[in-house]
């Protein structure tokens, strides 16, 4: 279950406190509640959350928010979810999560999404932070003199002009106007630096102690608590984007919206069904099953698969099915899809008593599952 939340951050330098809860937890969109049910037992009745007495405050769980959310991320230059750092408080913020209702630090919502294949997580940004306020990503670089150690340090360039020759620091070169720059020994107009102009040399001078250096002590500064720290020493914080997989998005969209729509279909049957629900099979072995369903009156049971892939179902899909089925043994198997059927799976479907649908679009599915368990249901003197 949802309520409405107040948007916080959450540090990078622990985990964020929203483990499975994000989407109602996401799990109950995609992975299910890991609840392991015995195929004689009934699918666990939703719990309750004791924080949301009032119905008005319960958004119930639903693939929208997830749909929504894919829908979001499209209008997103490269379908690219990028984060937002706090670099004073420490904290790392997800915008668009508002959009659906979520808190913008829900990290396990995104996470749970690229579990699903999704969503694909990259490497955003690598931050070095203060080994002794990691809390907090605010830090700079400064350079000091290695003799006297102030910070009163200049970069100076060795410039040549290449027309003519002159060789001069570059503090005696005038580029504040670049489309009116000249040499000062030639005189002549300098109109594109980099192919008029060679740096053979750089440098480093202190203008309190005037010492000339080639390399000046780098530090990073803890800029919120005022201290510096070597830069061997600080930790590396990771931030991360979540990139939209451009493969299968609309399947797998739609696929989630469907499962929401058999399970409403079963339940007007007179069937407890629930989503990708674990259940213990005959051999003790524990199997994730997208749709579990168990008639209220017969005791029947059902399982219903839902599998889509760009090059068609296939042997190896099958066989994830049979397994199951063997094992819990439920009295009809169905498997459905939008994809294409290879040569040879429908018999091995009807072999083993798995009922095939494959259709073009949800909706003639949705359909054809519905005609289907009508039948079954009409033929054991049910009344829907």
């Amino acid at each position: 279950m949802f309520r409405k939340k107040v948007v916080s951050g959450v540090s990078l330098d622990s985990k964020s406190e929203h483990k499975s809860t994000s989407f109602g937890s996401i799990s109950s969109i995609f992975k299910g509640n890991s609840s392991v049910l015995n195929p004689e037992s009934e699918p666990p009745e939703p719990a309750v959350n004791a924080y949301l007495p009032l119905e008005a405050d319960v958004i119930k769980p639903s693939t929208n928010k997830a749909v929504k959310l894919i829908q979001e991320v499209q209008k997103l230059e490269g379908r690219t979810i990028k984060p937002f750092v706090d670099y004073n408080e420490g904290l790392l913020f997800y915008p668009i999560l508002s959009k659906i209702g979520e808190m913008q630090d829900n990290v396990a919502c995104l996470d749970d999404l690229v579990s699903d294949g999704i969503l694909e997580k990259q490497v955003y940004e690598k931050l070095i932070v203060c080994p002794i306020h990691p809390e907090t990503f605010s830090s700079s670089m400064r350079l000091y003199c290695p003799k006297c150690h102030t910070m009163n340090v200049e970069k100076l360039n060795l410039f040549e002009h290449k027309k003519c020759g002159y060789i001069t620091e570059s503090t005696n070169f005038d580029f504040s106007d670049q489309n009116n720059s000249k040499c000062p020994s030639c005189n002549k107009q300098i109109k594109n630096f980099e192919k008029e102009v060679r740096v053979p040399a750089m440098w480093y001078q202190c203008s309190d102690c005037n010492e000339k250096f080639d390399n000046a002590v780098i530090k990073l500064h803890c800029r919120k608590h005022e201290h510096d720290f070597d830069t061997n020493s600080g930790q590396f914080i990771t931030t991360f984007s979540y990139k939209l997989k451009n493969s299968e998005i609309s399947i797998n969209s739609d696929t989630n919206q469907i499962k929401d729509e058999l399970v409403k279909l079963l339940q007007g049957f007179n069937f407890n069904a629930k989503l990708n629900i674990s259940i213990n099979g005959k051999s003790g072995n524990v199997h994730e099953i997208p749709i579990y369903a168990k008639s209220k009156t017969t005791g029947e049971s059902i399982l219903i698969f839902i599998k889509n892939q760009p090059s068609g179902i296939d042997q190896s899909d099958m066989n994830s099915i049979l397994v199951p089925k063997l094992d819990i043994d439920p009295t009809n198997t169905l498997l459905v899809t939008v994809s294409g059927i290879n040569d040879g799976i429908e018999n091995f479907a009807a072999h083993y008593g798995i009922h095939l649908i494959a259709e073009q679009d949800f909706s003639q599915i949705l359909s054809r599952v519905e005609e289907f368990v009508s039948e079954w249901y009409s033929k054991n003197g049910g009344k829907k």
